[in-house]
This record gives structure tokens, sequence and C-alpha cells, in this order.
């Protein structure tokens, strides 16, 4: 399938035709070209159609599966979970965190290599399908389609979540040809789109929906800085088991868990010396087990895998509850519940067979920061810490100024810039 052709600009700032995975690699590869030809045309007319709601509904969620799977890499390169271990300078560029604006970030999508994951389109890319979706199921008629209540909610939760990492990972960005948006501007069209897609969930009785956007609100409520708010949404999840994950798949490149593709299948990334050997009260957390393959990067740099990452197929979680206690348990300590926090710190390690977490004494700083810890455990490669760092003034690890392995010294990025594709093509937006 290919879809009909108009003046490209930027996949944050075109409302798409239809999902990429959808689409496949010809339709949805080269996003800076400014003009690209396709022989073959599929209209809108054809495609956008009530019969065809379900399809393009799992053509946004599979866009933003893959987005997601890019970013937990890319973002764990840029901080501290993963390091490089290949001799290529743009590799040098990711992991040192001195990233021009001309690259790859901003510009690689699902189809492109995972050596350097693409951010800014994949995201923009699922944010922009979803919307589209949803904007047309909102046209449709309950006649027309089958669940279109339930599919409004899946779209719209699925464009919250694009939204929150943009926010998260993001100086800035834009959508739809906007001016430039602070993360704060995307957290509040985070918010817009989880409140329609709880609103729609609820009609359409669809629990898993409801409680994805409802921890993806609170997520964003946490970004937002209204922690009260946050922790209310977050204990409506109450079921420990309760995950979302990623649909991964081993032979369809776009679905293979994405940390097992730079750390296995390739030898791109290792675990960084930080987050290996991690024990708590002498006993070794399992929820940052890794392992030393025995081989070596092109660096010579040892290739330490994670254990969530070995397979193709192992689970990449969205979200999940361990999230919605640490959220409380953050509202908690603000507000000087010490104890309650602590007790959902010890409900974590029991779960993960961890020694309890001994509080005595301790002041809410210190709690706080075993909260803070505690979420650089729980969400190990799983596309929180970059927004961690930033929300929390995390010092960079290793500090700006240190030399880097490769060579020059290590840079101050906390966060993706603005990529050139989005501001040269964009006219609401200023060049430098």
């Amino acid at each position: 399938m290919t879809r009909s052709h108009h003046t490209s600009r930027t996949r944050s700032t075109l409302t798409l035709l239809v999902g990429c995975s959808m689409l496949g690699a010809a339709a949805c590869s080269e996003l800076s070209t400014l003009e690209q030809a396709n022989p073959g045309q599929l209209q809108t007319s054809t495609l956008y159609v009530p019969t065809n709601a379900q399809l393009l509904v799992n053509g946004a969620i599979g866009d933003f599966q893959c987005a997601f799977l890019r970013y937990s890499v890319g973002s764990g390169v840029l901080m501290d979970e993963l390091s490089n271990a290949i001799s290529n300078s743009a590799n040098f560029d990711y992991d040192r965190r001195t990233l021009p604006t001309n690259a790859t970030y901003g510009t690689n999508t699902c189809n492109s290599t995972l050596q350097q994951p693409g951010v800014y389109t994949p995201l923009s890319t699922a944010r922009s399908s979803a919307d589209t979706v949803a904007a047309r199921l909102e046209g449709w008629t309950d006649a027309q389609v089958a669940n279109r209540t339930k599919l409004i909610g899946q779209s719209y939760a699925y464009a919250g979540y694009s939204l929150v990492l943009l926010g998260e990972g993001m100086c800035s960005a834009a959508i739809n040809l906007s001016p430039e948006m602070t993360p704060a501007q995307l957290f509040a069209a985070a918010k817009t789109r989880f409140d329609k897609a709880i609103t729609a969930a609820t009609t359409a009785s669809d629990a898993a929906t409801i409680n994805l956007a409802t921890l993806g609100r609170a997520r964003t409520l946490l970004d937002l800085g209204s922690l009260s708010a946050a922790a209310t949404d977050a204990a409506t999840i109450t079921d420990p088991t309760y995950v979302a994950n990623v649909a991964t798949d081993a032979t369809d490149a776009r679905r293979q868990n994405s940390v097992y593709v730079v750390t296995v299948l390739n030898f791109f990334y290792t675990v960084d010396p930080s987050f290996r050997g991690l024990t708590f009260g002498g006993v070794a957390d399992p929820r940052v087990s890794v392992v030393n393959s025995g081989k070596s990067g092109t660096t010579g740099a040892a290739i330490w895998q994670a254990s969530k990452g070995l397979t193709a197929t192992a689970p990449m979680a969205i979200t999940r509850w361990s999230e919605a206690q640490l959220i409380q348990a953050e509202n908690f300590v603000s507000t000087g519940n010490l104890n309650s926090a602590v007790a959902i710190i010890n409900a974590l390690h029991t779960k993960a067979g961890l020694p309890a977490y001994d509080a005595t004494g301790q002041t809410a700083a210190q709690v706080l920061a075993q909260v803070i810890e505690e979420r650089r455990r729980e969400f190990f490669l799983e596309g929180h810490r970059l927004g961690d760092i930033r929300r929390y003034s995390i010092p960079l690890n290793p500090a700006a100024g240190t030399t880097f392995p490769q060579g020059g010294t290590y840079g101050t990025q906390a966060c993706f810039p603005l990529p050139d594709v989005e501001r040269i093509n964009n006219p609401n937006i200023a060049t430098p």
C-alpha cells in the first residue's frame, strides 16, 4: 500500500493518510526529502472509510508501539542506561550527549536501523496517526462502525502516550505545523487526549483502555507537577499483575524487542556500568538483572545485556502497576506520610524478592531519593529514565566535561533538541 503524494514537510506537521505500520517502508522513508513521488496512489476516499476503522486503529497502535521501542533505546543511550559499543561517530554523539540538530534521532523512522534510534519522527508519526484516526471515528456513526466509541478511546490513548514521550524526551516539539511547543504544552495536549480516551473507554466499558489511559494521565499529571491528581488516578490501578506490554514479534523488525536488537542481535550498545550488579541489602535486584555476554563491540567495550531484552519477543512494558504505586509513593512523601510511602516501596521489594527498606530516622528527602531509585530500577530501559532525570533534576552521569572514551568530552544535553527537519520545514518556527 502507498499513500497519495503531496509535498512533504515533516511527519509531525502532516495529517498522515494511514499508520506507517500499514504502509510499509517505501511509503514511510526519507522524512527529510521535501518532494517524494509515489507511483501508486491511495486516495483518502478509499482508505478512510468506516469499513477500515479497526484496521486504521491497529495501524495507529502499531505506529506507537514501534516508536516506543525506539524511544526506550534512544533515551537510554542519551542518558545513563546504555553506553555505546560501536566505532561510529554518530553513535559517539548519541552517547556523548553532543547530538547535532541534523542527527538521525530527528529523521530516522521505524524502518531505519536501531544503531541510532529515531525518536522525533516515529513519535510524531504515531501521534499523527492516532489523532487522525480518532478524528475520523468521531465523524462516523455507531451504525457505520462497530465498537466505534471503544476505538475512539484506544486512538486517543495512544495519541496521549506519543505526546507524553515527546514532552519527556524532546527539548521542544511541534504538531500539525504548530509553533514550537514546550514540554508543558505537550503534556497539556497529552492530558486532553487521555481525558477523551477515558471518557470514551468508560462509555464503551473498555477496562483495558481505561487502565492504560488513566495511568498515562497519571504520568502526565506527574510531569505537570500535579502530584495529588496524579496519585488519584494511579490509585485506581489496584491489580498487582497489571501491565500493558508492546506486542513484540520475532520476525518483524519494527516489533522486535529493541534492547535485544542493540545488545544481542547487534553489538551496538552495552548496559551502562551504573546499571550493572545492582543489589539491595546484599541481594541481587532482579529488576535490573544483566549478564556479561563475553563478547565485545568494535570499540572494545564488553557487551552487557539486560535480562529483559535477551530475546526478540521479550515483553516491553509501556506501563504497569508498579508505576501507579510509585506515583502514589511520591505523593505520600510530598504530604509527609512517609510510612505509606515506605509501605509501597516494601510491597515492591516483596514482589521482587528483595529485603525490606528500613526508613527509620530518615527524612522526607531521603525517602524521596529512595522512591527515585526505585523508579530507576523498576523502569529500567522502559522509557522513563530521561523524563525522570529532567523532572527531578538528577545530575548527568557521567558529568558534562568528563572525558568520553572514544574522544572529546560528555556534553550537557538532557533532552533531544528540536531537529532541523522540523525547524526548516515548519513555517511557524523561526530558523536560527
